[in-house]
């Protein structure tokens, strides 16, 4: 008995969602006719500039006007073409309360794991773990937000929510190739979804919602499966598999082969921004197996360095130091005494 009372309140919920629904259709058909008749106003002006110049044989500026009359008739042809298409779709006629209870009594018995938050005004199917062409995706959690279905004209009122995600290599808010943001890309689906939305067909959405889940389309992938486990070279984007990159110890971040190279000192693999290239022996090496000459404190290679001093540094100091040796052996000159006999 508690169960009927609670499935009845979340159907006045849901019912109250679907004449906000009816609502936005008219205020949408309302705004669409505010276009079109603004588009016909300026094609009236249009009208009385082409006359005036015509009048005062203004040819060039009359070919002006229809030049832009031309370019303004295709788009204002295509805005009235998607008016007579939203205009003449069938009358949604919104169900009684008695078909929205058994719509959610079906509901329990086609979904099992089936939830829903009279608070949050939210219903929530669970999916089992989804495989496409032999990788797991996991499951999904399909959230209808029944306060949002005023703007079923203009954005989705529901999310589509990996619980295990496995996202793509190369972009972890893709986490399905038609999921992105939580964001089911519908394809051909678009219009049989918002029109079982529009009817209060609650059930036929998630089976809908569903049906994309477990189906690959290749004509649409926010990543395709091909690339999915494909990593992208942090430097120039280029996709690679996992046998094919390469990290980088230094910063790490994966790199195609192209963008990464090797220490010739100790062995590790570096990207071409965190190797440097010592300007004694010209090799690239890493940060760890550089240091800095004591005297004029430029970078190279350790090997490169004797007792702390590049070989200019220390031929200069052998110079310096053979210098002052000559200095200290060469003898004094005499002095002469200046007594009287």
């Amino acid at each position: 008995m508690k169960q009927h009372k609670t499935r009845i309140k979340l159907a006045n919920v849901i019912l109250l969602a679907l004449i906000e629904i009816k609502k936005a259709r008219l205020k949408d058909i309302q705004l669409k006719l505010e276009d079109i008749g603004y588009r016909s106003s300026e094609a009236v002006k249009d009208s009385h500039r082409f006359a005036i110049s015509l009048g005062k044989d203004w040819q060039s500026a009359a070919q002006q006007v229809l030049d832009k009359v031309s370019r303004d008739m295709n788009d204002f042809s295509y805005h009235l073409s998607r008016f007579k298409e939203f205009v003449s779709r069938d009358t949604v006629s919104i169900p009684a309360l008695p078909d929205i209870v058994s719509e959610l009594h079906q509901m329990e018995l086609e979904f099992e794991q089936f939830r829903f938050d009279l608070a949050g005004k939210t219903i929530s199917v669970i999916t089992k773990p989804i495989v496409l062409e032999n990788i797991t995706f996991g499951a999904f959690e399909i959230q209808l937000h029944l306060n949002e279905f005023n703007k079923l004209y203009q954005n989705r009122p529901y999310r589509v929510i990996a619980l295990n995600p496995n996202p793509a290599a190369t972009d972890e808010d893709v986490t399905h190739p038609h999921v992105s943001h939580e964001i089911l890309c519908e394809g051909d689906g678009h219009t049989a979804i918002s029109k079982a939305l529009e009817q209060g067909r609650i059930c036929d959405f998630f089976t809908m919602v569903i049906g994309v889940l477990e189906n690959y389309n290749s004509a649409s992938p926010y990543v395709s499966i091909d690339d999915w486990e494909r990593r992208g070279c942090y430097d120039c984007g280029r996709t690679m598999s996992s046998e094919d990159s390469y990290y980088c110890d230094s910063c790490d971040n994966d790199f195609c082969d192209h963008c990464s190279t090797y220490c010739q000192k100790c062995d590790t693999t570096v990207c071409l921004g965190c190797s440097y290239e010592c300007p004694a022996c010209g090799q690239p090496v890493c940060s760890r197996c550089t240091a800095k000459c004591k005297d004029c404190e430029e970078v190279f290679c350790k090997d490169c360095l004797t007792d702390g001093l590049c070989q200019s540094c220390e031929e200069q100091r052998k110079e310096e130091d053979e210098y002052g040796e000559e200095q200290e052996s060469e003898p004094l000159p005499s002095v002469q005494s200046d007594s009287l006999g």
